[in-house]
């Protein structure tokens, strides 16, 4: 059954509490299989300024699109900067990492499949 998650002040949802995750940075799962989600889940994450996600490489995809802040996004062996509307795509098996910069705190909306197992180190085979 569908749902609809309410968004709450700033950048919180009705009945979603945020889990820490890498340096500092906040995970909030808006849609996933505790909601009935077979395949994909939607995910808020809030990196502080100066903070970064953590750099992985996984077997899954990824589809990102940045909320507010700026960042700068480690694809494989590239940095790009990025910021509010912008969209990014992550290959399966590409290291990456965004990385919060300036004085904001950086926040984006991500993709990710719903069983997608361990994320893999950077050099070793996605899983």
């Amino acid at each position: 059954m569908g749902l609809v998650r309410r968004r709450g002040e700033g950048w919180t949802w009705t009945g979603v509490a945020p889990r820490a995750y890498a340096s500092g940075a906040e995970r909030h799962v808006l849609v996933g299989a505790a909601d009935g989600a077979r395949d994909v889940e939607l995910r808020y994450f809030r990196i502080p300024a100066g903070g970064a996600s953590a750099l992985e490489a996984h077997a899954h995809e990824h589809a990102i699109l940045i909320l507010h802040g700026r960042a700068e996004v480690l694809l494989g062996e590239r940095t790009e900067r990025a910021g509010p509307g912008d969209a990014v795509f992550v290959s399966s098996g590409e290291t990456h990492r965004l990385s919060a910069l300036g004085d904001e705190p950086l926040g984006f909306l991500c993709t990710a499949l719903v069983d997608r197992g361990r994320p893999a180190t950077p050099g070793s085979r996605p899983g």
